[in-house]
């Protein structure tokens, strides 16, 4: 119900704003709704997530592909790489 109430006065504010200019008043309102700030709700703010630690894999991948390397060894497995025109080097089991 507030927030009915809230947007009748915004719309009454508004309308009067409206009028004003219509008359040619050289003095605007002392508040306009877009100059208006207030404190956001909690609601509207979101917390921030900390990143999720790379994976093991990853971490080796990554090295690989920033120095160039044609393949990398992770848990016994050889991953080998092909160079990629967008993505640099794309390694796959092999």
């Amino acid at each position: 119900m507030s927030k009915l109430s809230n947007l009748e006065k915004r719309v009454a504010k508004l309308e009067k704003e409206l009028a004003a200019l219509k008359r040619g008043d050289s003095t605007p309102a002392t508040h306009s709704v877009t100059e208006k700030k207030g404190k956001k709700s909690k609601k509207n703010q979101t917390k921030k997530k900390k990143k999720r630690k790379i994976n093991k894999y990853f971490q080796m991948m990554l090295a690989a592909k920033k120095a160039g390397e044609p393949s990398f060894v992770y848990n016994g497995h050889t991953y080998k790489g092909t160079k990629h025109p967008r993505l640099g080097m794309v390694y796959r089991k092999g």
